[in-house]
């Protein structure tokens, strides 16, 4: 997380070792400390889910968190009146990796009562140093939070996981319920287009592909920011009708889809005992070994176990490219407002009733038709005709259709003239990889399926 913290509050690099006079000695909550470490550790590498390693994790830096700042509370004579501490990002969501970063907000209620507190802050934060915490914090007064600083969208975007950990729990009320509500919706747009702007740079920054034959299992497409950007955007856009219109076999592929990326990056951790989130040929035929996010304890051939990485690394950037889809929103002055309110979407005439083409994309418009598999197969060949690329809602409409029995299929073998008309078409690609994402290429081309996220482990083809 980006704090851009006042000087105070920046904790880059370890501070000293203990002043005299420390609330508790480390000599006994260090080796307790390190002993939970090892047991969360142990449980994991028994097969304990990442999902409950994360949240033992969570739990161990929560209790620590709260009794150093209680101690040093009672050692100063002070009470937390004027500050609480909240956690932020993903410590906030609750999931803490094993080297992860405590990304804490120091909350004041007033200028005079951060000056009152900075040096009880100091001795907490070197305590938790001293722990094995690596803390990430900043410090903002109430009146501060109000204000959305328009060079640091990445400490405003980790305020919406926010979560009182300890102190004044009246300020955290006041900021969760009165302050922040009103500013963040202010600020929506804002926050929108700087969350669209920060995630497609990350993604072109990795070429844009989920394949990498070392993915950082965090930043590149499809890993772990693949997904805290979509429940950011989720979060944001929430007021949007339909946005969270989210089907539950849609949900249960996203949660299995965390937990298998959660086990990896937990298993990346241990493996190179620091915040690495590189998974290399050696690690991939370590995770492979132990069917690493699988369960069965099966051993994989590494490419094997790499083709179950990048479905569900497929799964996570589908989603967050659909969210991506919707227009990011920019301040718009009311005339701009009343334009665009009186100007109607851009639509074309599509194949009759079945689709049509809305601001650039195709839009299913007789959901059941859909059934009527030559009547999908001819709204992809029209992609590939035409160049106009299908919407995400449509895409998840074909989805629907395709796993559930209410709608039988009909027509479900494509003729040859079909395919031959997208392959000869201008834009292939525009039906062909939605067709893949959906599973239809390879019921089409059986053989397809045999090389689906075939992993050829070459470096010199990264």
């Amino acid at each position: 997380m980006t704090t851009a913290a006042r000087p105070g509050f920046n904790s880059g690099t370890p501070p000293s070792k203990n002043m005299p006079e420390s609330p508790t000695p480390l000599s006994v909550l260090g080796p307790q400390a390190e002993a939970e470490r090892q047991r969360i550790r142990q449980q994991f590498e028994a097969g304990a889910s990442a999902r409950d390693t994360l949240h033992a994790l969570c739990e161990l830096a929560d209790n620590n968190v709260r009794q150093i700042f209680g101690e040093v509370l009672r050692v100063q004579n002070r009470e937390p009146e004027g500050l609480c501490l909240l956690a932020l990002g993903g410590y906030g969501r609750r999931m803490l990796f094993p080297y992860s970063d405590l990304d804490i907000l120091f909350l004041f209620g007033s200028d005079r009562t951060e000056q009152e507190f900075r040096p009880l802050i100091s001795e907490f934060s070197r305590t938790l140093w001293d722990l094995g915490f690596r803390v990430s914090s900043a410090g903002r007064t109430l009146e501060e939070c109000k204000r959305i600083e328009e060079d640091n969208a990445e400490f405003h975007l980790a305020l919406l996981d926010r979560r009182l950990l300890s102190g004044d729990s009246t300020l955290f009320a006041k900021l969760d319920e009165k302050v922040l509500p009103g500013s963040e919706k202010q600020a929506r747009p804002f926050l929108l287009a700087q969350l669209h702007r920060l995630t497609r740079d990350r993604l072109t920054r990795y070429g844009n592909t989920i394949f990498h034959l070392e993915p950082n299992v965090k930043d590149s497409p499809g890993g772990m920011r693949d997904y805290q950007a979509t429940i950011w955007l989720r979060q944001l856009a929430e007021e949007k009708k339909g946005i969270r219109n989210i089907t539950a076999a849609e949900e249960e592929m996203c949660a299995s889809a965390v937990d298998f990326l959660s086990a990896s990056r937990c298993f990346l951790h241990y493996s190179n005992g620091r915040n690495d989130n590189t998974l290399t040929y050696e690690l991939q035929a370590a995770a492979a070994e132990r069917a690493l996010g699988i369960g069965d304890g099966v051993a994989r051939t590494p490419s094997d176990w790499m083709r179950q990485y990048f479905r569900h690394a497929r799964t996570l950037n589908r989603q967050l490219l659909r969210y991506l889809e919707q227009k990011a929103p920019v301040p718009l002055t009311l005339r701009q407002r009343l334009i665009n309110a009186a100007r109607p979407s851009r639509i074309e005439a599509g194949d009759g009733k079945y689709f049509q083409v809305r601001d650039g994309l195709l839009e299913v418009m007789d959901l059941s038709a859909l059934s009527d598999r030559a009547i999908t197969y001819s709204l992809f060949a029209e992609g590939a005709r035409t160049g106009t690329p299908l919407s995400r809602e449509a895409e998840r409409s074909i989805g629907y259709v395709l796993v559930h029995p209410e709608l039988p299929p009909k027509n479900t073998e494509m003729p040859w003239e079909k395919l031959r008309e997208i392959l000869g078409s201008d834009y292939p690609g525009l039906a062909l990889r939605p067709m893949q994402r959906l599973g239809l290429l390879a019921e089409i081309l059986p053989e397809f399926a045999l090389i689906d996220s075939l992993v050829v482990r070459d470096f010199y083809h990264r």
